[in-house]
């Protein structure tokens, strides 16, 4: 098995072997904007469906200021930062463990949704990152109505029911069925894998005057992976769940408007182990329940947070091998709460936004930080001679995401800042500059520069045979350090006309200097790429759409093997530099054609069929140590699927 791990793309000893939109054209697949983008749900159905469905958070990845996602990689990175550093939620609400096994799929249902919002920084919340938020519809449904789509792999559903002049609701299903046409696919060394999830998605609005809105919006998702025994010797089993219930009200005042929100979000995993003579379980889970309010009156944005944090680190428990000295790791408590004020003031053609963000922060330990984080911006519209914004400012986190594979499977795990990990900061200055050219200003060029300073990082150095075979000690993998990111990030948006879609070249470092005598120096995040072009493209023929994406990207760091021996029974590896080496550019052409048996604004019929990976290139995914005929091999690990046709009937109504 391949462990593509949070400290390197390798395998060990184990198997010896702000973002503001005045209005979005029709036709158009994403809006950018000076901070961010907005794509729409809608149009997704016509690009390329990653066996058989569309999804949201995989197209994100294309956009020029996130990181290329690989077959086995679900992180989410934002102009240098790491996943845990991006706030992804929904309706405003954290959605921990937003995607399923090995990133294929989101969490997200995109009929649910009406679009997604992504911006490349969240000043307003304590992330160092960004944020994608998935947009719930604003407006009371008005007549029965939905839409559905069939898959090769997963059939998923949208009814939009009215209930009266003010009440409505939205239900959302999807289920997987990866067994039953593609369980050839689905193996790891020859290791038969089994696999399926479920998503349910709730929401209902109620809007009891003109001034006011309720609602409701509730989700739940399930996942559970069986691998029997083969080449693995192993047999694992894991499941994991999401759960999310927020009720929102929003009040508009004559010249102001006031939306809260009270919300529960958990995040809770397992995994199960037996190898030989070895059992072991890795427990871990994250859950918060907060209120936040939000008041906007004119150039004027503030507003309040209070969540409280329960976490379960990694916590593992082994039998049968020996040494079962196992040491617990206790339930975190922290309590976390934020104050925030903006304020925009404009001259003509001149802005400036100044922010200030408060936090009052209760440790595990019942220590307190307080911290502060202002941020500025300046702003100068030239009109045709486009927008140029420049910014400075100051982020604090106190959630922590670490682990030993970063692949969609349980095998990271959220921990809360305190005594011996303080909170995470960032410093950052951006410089953007965007131009809106053509007829209609159906073109947007847009230039995008950054650099930050990070402090009080974590990097997981371990491995699952160390969780089984050895008295548990969370500190002695982690590592500690600084980090700095910076870069360029180019883009060229076609948002109107039959064809639409973008280009962007994305060139940045992401690098980390730790806290230990024996990583001397600076060394690559394992998440970077230093360069990366990548294309989508939507075109409309009268019944037939044709779409596209591609991604031509750097190769990831990994720390290599060097020498291997045996000591007793047990095969050991000693390793070169810390990331010293990369695996091979990542290169990836999927293709899709869209016939509409029928297009109207309110109905619509049709199917869709997509190539993933059309040109056939190899990927490597990691480097893995395994035996061949006797003899011991160091060598990379292919995805083993070549060409992937999938076939999808999609009807609205």
């Amino acid at each position: 098995m391949c462990a593509y791990t949070a400290a390197s793309a390798q395998t060990d000893s184990l198997y010896i072997k702000e973002s503001a939109i005045t209005a979005a054209r029709s036709g158009g697949l994403a809006i950018p904007s000076e901070s961010g983008v907005i794509l729409d749900m809608n149009q997704v159905k016509t690009l390329p469906m990653m066996l058989g469905s569309a999804d949201p958070l995989a197209l994100a990845h294309y956009l020029p200021s996130m990181s290329a996602q690989s077959e086995i990689e679900s992180g989410i990175h934002i102009q240098g930062n790491d996943h845990s550093h991006n706030l992804v939620s929904s309706g405003g609400v954290p959605i921990y463990g937003a995607s399923h096994i090995l990133g294929l799929y989101s969490v997200f249902n995109p009929s649910h949704y009406a679009q997604m919002d992504y911006r490349t920084s969240a000043p307003m919340v304590n992330r160092l990152g960004g944020q994608l938020d998935m947009s719930l519809p604003d407006s009371l449904v008005r007549r029965f109505g939905g839409e559905a789509s069939l898959g090769l792999m997963a059939v998923q559903g949208t009814l939009r029911i009215p209930m009266g002049k003010r009440l409505s609701a939205t239900v959302s299903v999807r289920r997987t069925f990866f067994n039953l046409l593609y369980s050839h696919f689905l193996q790891v060394e020859k290791s038969r894998v089994k696999y399926g999830f479920t998503d349910v998605n709730l929401t209902m609005q109620w809007q009891p005057t003109y001034k006011d809105r309720l609602w409701l919006d509730a989700y739940y998702g399930s996942d559970a992976i069986a691998v029997d025994s083969g080449q693995l010797l192993a047999d694992l089993n894991m499941g994991w769940r999401n759960g999310m219930a927020a009720l929102h009200w929003e009040h508009a005042f004559d010249q102001s408007r006031l939306h809260q929100r009270l919300y529960f979000t958990r995040y809770g995993l397992n995994l199960n182990m037996a190898w030989a003579t070895m059992q072991g379980q890795l427990p871990s889970h994250l859950q918060t329940l907060g209120y936040r309010a939000d008041w906007t009156r004119g150039g004027w944005k503030a507003g309040l947070e209070s969540a409280y944090h329960q976490a379960q680190p990694q916590s593992p428990v082994a039998t049968g091998v020996g040494n079962e000295s196992y040491r617990p790791q206790p339930l975190q408590h922290a309590w976390e709460n934020t104050l925030f004020g903006r304020y925009t003031a404009t001259w003509g053609r001149y802005s400036l936004t100044a922010g200030l963000k408060g936090s009052l922060y209760l440790t595990p330990e019942k220590g307190w930080y307080a911290r502060l984080d202002p941020d500025l911006q300046a702003k100068a519209d030239f009109y045709r001679g486009g927008v140029l914004e420049l910014g400075v400012g100051l982020q604090h986190q106190y959630l922590f995401q670490t682990g030993f594979a970063n692949t969609g499977l349980p095998t990271q795990y959220w921990f809360l800042a305190g005594e011996k990990y303080l909170p995470q900061q960032a410093l950052s200055v951006m410089l953007n500059y965007s131009l809106r050219f053509g007829r209609n200003d159906a073109y947007r060029l847009s230039v995008n520069a950054y650099h930050k300073w990070l402090s009080n990082q974590v990097e997981y150095v371990g491995n699952l045979l160390q969780l089984i075979s050895s008295e548990y000690d969370p500190d002695a993998v982690l590592l500690t350090g600084t980090g700095r990111a910076y870069g360029v990030n180019l883009s060229l948006h076609k948002t109107a006309g039959a064809f639409t879609g973008w280009i962007a070249y994305a060139w940045g470092r992401s690098l980390r200097t730790f806290d230990h005598p024996s990583y001397p120096g600076e060394y690559p995040a394992t998440f970077e790429r230093i360069h990366e072009l990548d294309a989508v493209a939507s075109w409309t023929l009268g019944r037939w759409t044709l779409g596209g994406t591609f991604v031509l990207a750097s190769g990831t760091p990994f720390t290599e093997v060097q020498h291997i021996f045996l000591m007793g029974h047990q095969l050991m590896a000693q390793y070169g530099p810390h990331n010293g080496r990369r695996l091979a550019p990542y290169l990836r052409l999927d293709l899709s054609v869209s016939f509409f048996f029928h297009r109207g604004p309110r109905q619509e019929n049709g199917l869709n069929f997509s190539l993933y990976n059309a040109t056939g290139h190899v990927n490597e995914l990691c480097y893995q140590l395994r035996t061949h005929e006797g003899e011991f091999v160091y060598a990379p690990l292919d995805f083993n699927i070549r060409f992937m046709p999938s076939l999808c009937y999609f009807h609205k109504f």
